[in-house]
């Protein structure tokens, strides 16, 4: 069996807004695969930091194998992007019925006071919220600056449409 004729059938890539940003493939995972852990229950996402990356990517999907596997190959993966900043990034859904998506990036200091064993953050340093509207992702995020105060943060706002309503 192949992820991509089951398990990630149904994805779409949302392209960076900067050319520092990755590249995120939002997987909307089946009914029979989804779990409660999953973002809104049944979307998984995987961060691309390169062309090579979602070539990878691709490929590992293709891949014949006897069983599912979670597409988990990036996960551990240490990112190449460096920030002495928080960065917020928005993410439009580019198609109707897909989500907003909100990615942090979080400095060193900041991820040191997260126990080391954590799985809070992908690619050692990344968070993602994944939102069925613009003004859901809104409000979190504003909840966000609040408690940060405003201190270090980078926000990257970019809006191609009107969709994400998930």
């Amino acid at each position: 069996m192949r992820l991509v004729d089951e398990l990630a059938a149904r994805r779409l890539l949302y392209s960076r807004s900067i050319p520092t940003l990755p590249d995120i493939l939002l997987i909307d995972i089946p009914s029979r695969f989804a779990a409660p852990t999953l973002p809104m229950g049944r979307y998984y996402p995987v961060i691309l930091e390169t062309h090579a990356e979602a070539a990878e990517m691709e490929q590992f999907l293709q891949t014949q194998r006897p069983t599912e596997v979670p597409p988990n190959l990036f996960d551990r993966r240490s990112s190449a992007l460096v920030t002495e900043d928080i960065i917020f990034a928005r993410y439009a859904p580019l198609q109707p019925d897909w989500p907003w998506l909100l990615l942090c990036c979080w400095p060193a200091a900041y991820r040191a006071v997260v126990h080391s064993d954590s799985e809070q953050f992908a690619r050692d340093q990344y968070t993602s919220e994944i939102f069925p509207t613009l003004a859901e992702l809104q409000r979190t995020e504003n909840l966000l600056l609040k408690t940060l105060r405003m201190r270090q943060v980078v926000q990257v706002r970019h809006s191609p449409g009107p969709h994400g309503h998930a």
